[in-house]
């Protein structure tokens, strides 16, 4: 009796030592796997990391400067503008009107807005990318002539013509679809975008140091990240910082981009929503649904291994959980959110430069989180 005690033990003392040491493992590995990203000369991150386990902080570093200028260097508190990813916290908005009956997800825009002239195109239609619109890059090749604003939008659309494809066909990037959205959202509120923002959403969040850039903002925030761009290999400098053109809608025109917010902010929406604190468990569920073309498939990323819901996309690959992410792109600014559902895991990645770490680093963490292999990702293109 004693031996078969003895034996017990020593097998829960060994399952227990494993247990622990693979715990242990994980903070290395992400430590090993962020300091291959933060010196690979290809990547050249600049940037932020942020990896939590059930709201609790496992991993943390950063790299680079949030202003070259001062030598002022990025930190986990650094605001960094998030640019596509501010399209979760505009799906977000849109989700909360949904739950106050103010409005409902397959409701034609043109109801809400007149002037929008398409009628077939649905408020849900706009949030999962499948409404035929176009993105900024094909309405505005060439620079407007005037500074821009949200009211720009439809007269803009008119001006361009129909969309390339019926509502609900095919999946098409728009974030002139996001601008509408926003525009929705001050119809229904009656506020602002950015007051809308963030006393619904950043202020129960407990998101403290987050909100919506306006390019007209009279106090600067000393603690926002300035964006650079650089194609060459050399060290980046003061002089390639990203300068405000009033006539671009990438620095102008909220819905689409210009949140912003820190790592340690981010890392509280993403806890509120695990919570339900901002929006309920049902309006979320019907978030990460994968949405379904009219021919039957699911729509897909053109550029991923990721389906799309409404706002979110949705990792094809679900052997580890369902895995939600957005990211962000744009000149000087790279950013990922990634959120596993059934783990309550939490990854954040972002950068004032706009080159690969967000994949390199958020991607790969989630693997480590789930005991898979990392993968590698090449530099941006057209860097040698």
């Amino acid at each position: 009796m004693r031996c078969f005690l003895q034996k017990t033990s020593l097998i829960i003392f060994l399952f227990l030592s494993i247990h622990s040491l693979h715990a242990q493992s994980i903070p290395a590995r992400l430590d090993s796997l962020y300091h291959q990203i933060s010196t690979d000369p290809q990547i050249r991150f600049n940037g932020v990391v942020l990896v939590a386990d059930r709201n609790k902080i496992i991993y943390q570093n950063a790299a680079g400067f949030s202003n070259i200028s001062s030598q002022q260097k990025n930190t986990i508190q650094t605001r960094f503008q998030l640019a596509s990813l501010s399209k979760v916290f505009t799906a977000t908005a849109i989700m909360q009107l949904v739950e106050k009956g103010a409005i409902q997800l397959d409701d034609p825009l043109m109801k809400y807005l007149p002037s929008f002239p398409y009628g077939g195109i649905t408020i849900r239609h706009l949030l999962s990318h499948v409404s035929g619109l176009p993105d900024f890059r094909e309405v505005y090749r060439e620079k407007s002539p005037h500074a821009l604003h949200n009211s720009d939008m439809i007269p803009a659309l008119v001006q361009f013509g129909p969309p390339a494809s019926d509502p609900g066909t095919e999946w098409h990037y728009s974030s002139m679809g996001y601008a509408l959205l926003a525009n929705l959202i001050e119809k229904i509120s009656g506020q602002s975008f950015p007051e809308y923002i963030q006393e619904h959403i950043c202020k129960p969040a407990g998101m403290l140091h987050s909100y919506v850039l306006s390019p007209y903002m009279m106090n600067p925030d000393s603690l926002r990240a300035i964006n650079y761009f650089s194609r060459s290999s050399d060290a980046l400098t003061a002089n390639d910082s990203i300068k405000l053109v009033l006539e671009s809608p990438w620095q102008t025109i909220v819905g689409p981009g210009l949140m912003v917010s820190s790592a340690e902010d981010l890392l509280s929406f993403s806890e509120a929503l695990f919570a339900n604190k901002i929006l309920s468990a049902r309006s979320q569920a019907e978030m990460y649904t994968i949405v379904k073309l009219k021919d039957g498939n699911n729509a897909r990323l053109d550029h991923a291994p990721i389906y799309q819901a409404v706002g979110w996309g949705v990792d094809i690959d679900q052997s580890s959980g369902q895995i939600v992410s957005h990211n962000g792109g744009s000149m000087g600014i790279s950013t990922i959110l990634l959120r596993n559902l059934k783990t309550q895991q939490t990854v954040i990645v972002l950068e004032n430069t706009d080159n690969m770490g967000i994949l390199a680093f958020g991607v790969n963490a989630m693997n480590i989180l789930a005991g898979k292999p990392t993968r590698e990702f090449g530099p941006p293109p057209g860097r040698n």
